[in-house]
């Protein structure tokens, strides 16, 4: 084998290689958005913990497992929707649902939440929903955790 063939050779090799080498990457990369982020939707985000407000009758009332109640509240003052939770009939947190909070998402809004679905009645509570926001109506998903009210939320598109 000639001199010049040999250096192709060993090039075309190392590029090849190092093409394969990115590619397997980017796949990681992208397993590793999918399984730990909200993937191609938007978010992820958190619902921030407020002080107590009180719960109108046209709150939605889950009842979960350990005697806890969940409502969600979608307030009439175009603010965002409201997520309280009762344990034995003692307010245990409440979480504010404002995705302007949150980096990348400034300029937007959510200001509805409806056709809940509790997916799970324990520890975490997880939830599916369809969401009214900047971006017209998208379904969305929740996890909270019961005790102390650490949430992420993400809506599909």
């Amino acid at each position: 084998m000639d001199k010049i063939t040999k250096k192709t050779l060993i090039w075309s090799i190392s590029i090849f290689g190092i093409l394969i080498v990115c590619y397997f990457l980017y796949i990681g990369y992208a397993i590793n958005s999918f399984m730990t982020s909200c993937g191609l939707d938007d978010g992820p985000f958190e619902a921030k913990l407020i002080g107590p407000i009180n719960i109108s009758d046209s709150a939605q009332k889950f009842d979960l497992a350990e005697n806890a109640i969940l409502y969600i509240e979608n307030r009439t003052d175009s603010l965002s929707p409201i997520i309280t939770l009762f344990q034995n009939d003692e307010l245990v947190w409440t979480l504010d649902t404002d995705t302007s909070k949150t980096e990348g998402y400034e300029g937007t809004e959510l200001w509805n939440i409806s056709n809940v679905n509790i997916t799970n009645t324990k520890n975490p509570i997880e939830l599916d929903f369809l969401s009214h926001w900047t971006y017209g109506y998208e379904v969305g998903w929740m996890e909270i955790d019961l005790k102390s009210g650490e949430n992420r939320f993400c809506l599909s598109w």
